[in-house]
């Protein structure tokens, strides 16, 4: 299982990037302890804001971008973390998801996580990020993750962010093993036998008891991305190419 942060860190020692590294290292807890072997990987936007900007004024990709671009969608999940300014995300994390390919997401579970100087903003990246993923047929999980200047501070906040990222984290994981349609044994191992012989529910559904345990009836080898029903409704031809919107 593959899972990539997606972070704006705009400074070496940042607390974003404090809080992806956590987010990561608890999603992949989650995996390993279902017996997965969990691979992570992480792009900071912050070296790519001049190809962004590039980018966005003559629809040249550098290749630094098509790189990250290309992790992304390789990617079995994501992580996208943010800092929060004056009630929004930094403009140059949206601006990655504006540009990046339309298909590229598809299919793909994500986890936001923000953060910011108060609670009060505690909905901010959320309420941005969330349609923009969503409008790329990203799946983003319930459970975002907010952290404020008092959550690492003190030790009551630093339990609330810690039980806020577990959650996030262990509903990143089962969605991700649903939609790459893995089989797992009642140990917590991944069988390839299970995994070809796919019983019991309809390719592409689990039942409610495989669900909770993580097991998935879907044939499939391990890895293998599952975008069934994705594919057949997004029609490239509605979408007009970016380079494209640079002439109008």
């Amino acid at each position: 299982m593959k899972i990539l942060s997606v972070t704006t860190s705009l400074s070496e020692d940042s607390s974003t990037l404090k809080l992806a590294d956590r987010i990561l290292s608890a999603a992949a807890a989650a995996g390993e302890e279902q017996g997965w072997t969990v691979e992570t990987d992480h792009v900071n936007i912050r070296t790519l804001t001049t190809s962004l900007t590039d980018m966005t004024l003559t629809g040249f990709r550098s290749e630094e971008l098509e790189e990250a671009f290309a992790k992304v969608a390789e990617a079995d999940a994501i992580v996208t973390v943010t800092p929060v300014y004056k009630v929004a995300p930094v403009g140059v994390h949206t601006l990655f998801w504006q540009l990046i390919d339309d298909k590229a997401l598809a299919g793909t579970p994500v986890l936001i996580g923000a953060t910011g100087g108060t609670p009060r903003h505690s909905l901010a990246a959320d309420s941005m990020l969330r349609p923009v993923l969503s409008y790329l047929k990203g799946l983003v999980v319930p459970t975002s993750v907010f952290a404020a200047t008092d959550d690492w501070g003190s030790a009551e906040g630093g339990r609330s962010l810690g039980g806020r990222i577990r959650q996030a984290a262990e509903e990143l994981v089962a969605l991700t093993v649903s939609m790459r349609g893995l089989a797992v044994t009642e140990a917590g191992h991944a069988s390839d036998a299970e995994a070809d012989h796919a019983t019991g529910a309809e390719a592409g559904h689990a039942t409610g008891a495989e669900a909770g345990g993580f097991s998935v009836t879907e044939a499939g080898r391990p890895g293998a991305r599952s975008r069934r029903g994705v594919d057949d409704e997004f029609d490239p031809e509605l979408i007009t190419p970016f380079a494209q919107l640079l002439q109008g």
